[in-house]
């Protein structure tokens, strides 16, 4: 087996690209130009070589044979690999009998990613024992090195107020307040959780509840919306400085009256959002966003090619490179199945797959794929009375899992007629559907790991693009991997300053 060294293939497969991306930690705000183009071609073409791996429905695996898109000289080769190969070839790991093929696509498909590990001189803030209350281990992990990058931040941009963009309960923003003496307020598009959060912060006392404020809006590109944003901002630069008080830690911190919009694992067109908020408010000084569920963006045409997303792509490069690709590969399209790839869970929690882990995860995705085949192609006699059909522990066997779905299944006519015979009928379909497709179960886990390795090229693309749109506003913009990606995948946090 042959090991890339991650920095090594980086600067052999985007050279031109690494003087400016220094060693991937960050982005520089000086990468326009060829470099960055054809850095964004590669991405653009191999996704598009490679649609097959990630463009269809998980459920539909059997439906539309997708393991017959798999190159007949990668086939053996892959499906021979043992648990500990499999679970490191999303990380660039080759094998000397492999196809060339296949080598130059794990080569270049895990060169061109970002990379997913925190910077060593990256810190995470104590957060006090009365303000973790109610947090989960992932939260207090998110919240702890988010805030530190929030503090440093607004402290370089002489920020005292922060926005905090779906807030949700406000764990983020009394850390910012109460150890970082900044003066926030959360804006929650859902009122369930504004009220969660006004709660909250009672519990830690009447006479704090002026300085940690929470509003219910809902953030949108329009005039109307920048107008209410612009209102709130003007409203805590003009409020008393409350972040210029003294923090837990004894600090005096001594800013001026700017605003900082900060956003953690903001979801669907919300970070595309932030994003134009902030290149249109010139009020706001900094912006810290970390992104999530990228597939949940707006659609504006199904059948748009070669993106059907309103808010992707938003940079001048990335427009231009998909087009140029698209006019080599007319029918590719980054569509809702790409970007949810793009925010599955990274290689990091993938490497630590057990053989019975890979055959649990073969057995769900079988199981279910074999009864949307019997459902789609039985016309309209049986249908799903749930979406998620059984539950985990249904997955042992299939004698199991049958039990659990006829449990669940609903048979229609226009008699509504539900016998012994019907019932029959559609366990024995499940049963032939299931020895007719099991000698191809194996291959599951092949495009699976094949997946995990598309996984942070897709995530990629749509981060860079926000960065290059950012930078064509004439901004200041970096990405750095802020949490541990075990913990938490989405875990680039996009940067920008005036």
């Amino acid at each position: 087996m042959t090991t890339f060294d991650l920095k090594k293939r980086a600067k052999t497969v985007v050279q031109n690209f690494m003087a400016n991306f220094g060693d991937f930690s960050s982005i520089s705000a000086n990468y326009l130009g060829i470099e960055a183009g054809e850095y964004v071609e590669r991405i653009c073409r191999i996704l598009a070589e490679q649609e097959w791996i990630y463009n269809f429905q998980l459920t539909r695996f059997f439906l539309e044979r997708v393991w017959e898109k798999v190159p007949e000289e990668w086939r053996q080769p892959l499906l021979s690999l043992s648990t500990r190969n499999l679970n490191l070839l999303p990380s660039g790991h080759l094998k000397d009998d492999w196809p060339k093929s296949l080598k130059a696509f794990v080569e270049t498909a895990a060169s061109l990613s970002l990379p997913w590990q925190q910077p060593p001189d990256l810190v995470a803030m104590e957060i006090n024992k009365d303000l973790a209350r109610g947090m989960t281990p992932k939260k207090k992990h998110e919240v702890s090195y988010l805030a530190s990058v929030v503090r440093d931040t607004c402290g370089k941009t002489s920020c005292s107020s922060v926005i905090d963009v779906g807030s949700g309960l406000g764990y983020l923003g009394q850390v910012l307040h109460h150890q970082c003496g900044l003066q926030v307020v959360g804006v929650e598009a859902q009122a369930s959780h504004v009220h969660g959060a006004q709660r909250r912060v009672k519990s830690q006392g009447e006479d704090k509840e002026t300085q940690i404020q929470t509003m219910n809006l809902k953030l949108d590109d329009n005039p109307s919306s920048i107008r209410e944003l612009e209102l709130l901002i003007s409203s805590l630069q003009q409020s008393p400085s409350e972040g210029q008080s003294q923090s837990q830690n004894g600090d005096i911190h001594e800013r001026d009256n700017g605003t900082c919009m900060v956003g953690l694992h903001c979801c669907g067109d919300l970070c595309p959002i932030m994003l134009k908020m902030f290149t249109s408010v010139e009020r706001l000084r900094c912006l810290v966003c970390v992104s999530c569920c990228y597939h949940g963006m707006s659609v504006t045409d199904t059948d748009s090619r070669p993106s059907c997303f309103k808010n992707f792509p938003l940079s001048c490069t990335v427009q231009e490179k998909l087009k140029e690709v698209g006019r080599d590969f007319p029918d590719w399209q980054l569509n809702v199945f790409a970007l949810r790839l793009a925010a599955q869970e990274t290689r990091a929690r993938w490497a630590c797959q057990s053989y019975e882990d890979h055959q649990f995860h073969t057995r769900s995705v079988a199981y279910r794929a074999i009864l949307e085949h019997v459902v789609s192609t039985a016309g309209k006699g049986i249908q799903k009375l749930k979406r998620k059909v059984t539950r985990k522990d249904a997955f042992q066997s299939f004698p199991v899992y049958l039990a659990a779905v006829f449990g669940r299944l609903t048979l229609h006519s226009d008699e509504v007629v539900q016998t012994e015979e019907d019932w029959k009928k559609y366990h024995d379909a499940l049963q032939q559907s299931h020895d007719q497709w099991e000698e191809y179960f194996p291959y599951i886990e092949v495009i699976t790991a094949l997946q995990v390795l598309l996984q942070p090229v897709l995530e990629t693309l749509v981060t860079v693009d926000r960065c290059l749109y950012l930078h064509e506003q004439g901004l200041k913009t970096e990405v750095v991997p802020i949490f541990d990606d075990s913990i938490s995948p989405r875990n680039l946090v996009i940067i920008a300053e005036r």
